[in-house]
């Protein structure tokens, strides 16, 4: 029954709509003096034909989305910064920072515009060590870049260390509802599990005081 109730959509419906259906549109950003525009990574990918990096699939539409909220800051004048959150999660030898970097240069985002973040190596390390950076810029306004089913768990960790954060989802993973059980609806079923437990093991954490603190945070 519940290989059925998965491979059909229902399950992962119901797990990706809690997850994501405050995220299906997106903000309008009002922009303030002092901005920054916080780029997640997904991980990177090697390439054997020409024996490279590049990121992920998932990573592209947040690499798209952190360059079109850059330009529409740009629009007014005031400090845009994009600041890519991610290291070498997967021991590859190379970060998710310069990785996307090179994706941001190539979308001619200026390299004075782009901070790495490039020691995390996972959600709560990229709101911890932003949050750094994000203080010494004084930013105003900070909008955060994911993927939609990333975000419930991402600003929950911002918020954690002080950062309110104006969501705008990249990518958006919905259910394929079939007849037939479909292997898309278990991978869409593993990646909404990995946020409900991500979410689940922040809040038992806070309750036996493990988590960092703000303060700590400052400290790295």
């Amino acid at each position: 029954m519940l290989f059925v109730l998965i491979g059909t959509g229902i399950i992962p419906g119901y797990l990706l709509n809690n997850l994501q259906t405050q995220y299906e549109g997106k903000n309008e950003v009002h922009w303030s003096g002092s901005n920054a525009i916080v780029l997640l990574g997904a991980g990177t990918q090697f390439i054997e034909a020409n024996n490279s990096f590049e990121p992920t699939f998932f990573s592209f539409g947040r690499i798209h989305e952190s360059a079109a909220q850059y330009y529409d800051c740009a629009k007014i004048e005031s400090i845009c910064k994009i600041i890519i959150s991610g290291g070498d999660a997967q021991g590859n030898g190379v970060t998710e920072a310069d990785i996307y970097q090179k994706e941001l240069l190539r979308l001619n985002i200026p390299s004075k515009d782009i901070v790495l973040e490039a020691d995390s190596v996972n959600t709560w390390k990229n709101a911890q060590f932003t949050s750094v950076l994000i203080n010494q810029q004084q930013a105003d306004t900070v909008v955060l870049v994911s993927s939609g089913l990333h975000m419930k768990r991402s600003q929950l960790y911002f918020s954690h260390f002080g950062i309110n954060t104006l969501p705008i989802r990249a990518d958006y993973m919905d259910a394929k509802y079939s007849l037939i059980p479909l292997w898309y609806n278990f991978a869409a079923t593993d990646f909404a599990l990995h946020e409900y437990m991500g979410v689940l093991r922040y809040y038992i954490y806070n309750f036996m005081e493990w988590n960092a603190t703000q303060e700590q945070s400052g400290d790295v």
